[in-house]
């Protein structure tokens, strides 16, 4: 059996249809899947007052809350590349258009996460983990990666460097947005996952420093943002 998959280029006009076999198909999906890992990875790095928004909570709640903010900015992460590989052009124009704004927003959202770190008390860690507000620890980071629209010409950038062109078909897309979810996933792991392991090893001095460190982090972010609107 040979399907057909349809591509509709970044102005929304069908540029053409590629016949792809059974067996093309999953190698297409491997193929980008792979090239979305290592994309994601390179993403996740650099995390950015995500990272630091991450090991707070991480330090503070524990594991899961940590791997719950990471997840939110994955999701936003998802969205921006999906527009990337899809050109969906009126996104696109909408986000060139009000750019200034959603920056604006977006440094104020962090630089308020910021201050609020650093005006909080230190509590003392008491190692066991904290299940409070798990939907407040993802919509948090999703809001603020999603008000970054930098994010979706850093992934065009990406593609080019990874020699991923505009016309892919489905399966191509569906492989490399899968790949993506992955790398960047296996990223908020290992910083959770760190984060937790040394969250049992260090005192209540140490912890009242680092969240001073990461509130100044993510309040320069935010006035970056700011600064470069």
């Amino acid at each position: 059996m040979r399907g057909r998959d349809c591509h509709k280029g970044t102005d929304g006009t069908e540029t053409g249809m590629r016949i792809i076999g059974g067996e093309d198909k999953v190698m297409a999906f491997i193929n980008y899947m792979i090239k979305g890992i290592l994309i994601g990875l390179a993403f996740g790095v650099p995390a950015g007052a995500i990272g630091a928004l991450t090991i707070q909570r991480a330090l503070e709640r524990g594991f899961k809350m940590g791997l719950l903010t990471g997840l939110g900015s994955s999701a936003a992460d998802i969205i921006y590349a999906s527009v990337g590989i899809f050109g969906i052009r009126f996104i696109m124009e909408f986000l060139s258009e009000y750019q200034w704004i959603i920056r604006i927003l977006g440094g104020i959202f962090i630089a308020v996460f910021g201050i609020c770190i650093l005006r909080k008390k230190p509590q003392a860690i008491d190692g066991k983990d904290e299940n409070g507000a798990p939907v407040f620890c993802f919509l948090s980071s999703f809001l603020a990666a999603l008000l970054n629209p930098v994010a979706v010409l850093s992934f065009l950038a990406a593609f080019t460097a990874f020699e991923i062109g505009g016309n892919l078909s489905v399966w191509q897309g569906m492989g490399l947005i899968l790949g993506i979810l992955v790398g960047t996933l296996c990223w908020w792991l290992l910083l959770s996952g760190m984060a937790a392991y040394f969250r049992h090893r260090i005192t209540g001095g140490i912890y009242q420093w680092l969240s001073r460190i990461l509130g100044c982090f993510m309040l320069i972010f935010g006035a970056v943002m700011l600064i470069r609107h």
